[in-house]
């Protein structure tokens, strides 16, 4: 009999996944659109495929990427539906 050794390769960690930079409450969210007009970047938009309970559509972070945490959705949400989290200090 012959005994085959196999032998892999150590793999590196995946990097840890990048958190969203803000949470949204949709079930709470009137779709008025005031901070999708407020967001510098485009990062917001009225999700119009999905009706919350409300019966409203709510707001959908579509580019999770371009938010920079400025907080000025937060800042005109009459509902305060948003969590703006800070965004990692690099060293």
């Amino acid at each position: 009999m012959i005994a085959l050794a196999i032998t892999t390769r150590p793999t590196r960690p995946a990097p840890p996944a990048r958190p969203a930079p803000l949470t949204i409450a949709a079930d709470r969210c009137k779709g008025c659109e005031l901070c999708i007009g407020a967001c510098p970047h485009a990062c917001l938009a009225i999700d119009t495929a999905t009706v919350n309970p409300l019966g409203y559509h709510p707001v959908r972070l579509v580019d999770p990427a371009g938010c920079t945490s400025c907080v000025l959705c937060a800042r005109v949400c009459p509902d305060d539906i948003f969590t703006v989290y800070a965004p990692e200090r690099r060293a």
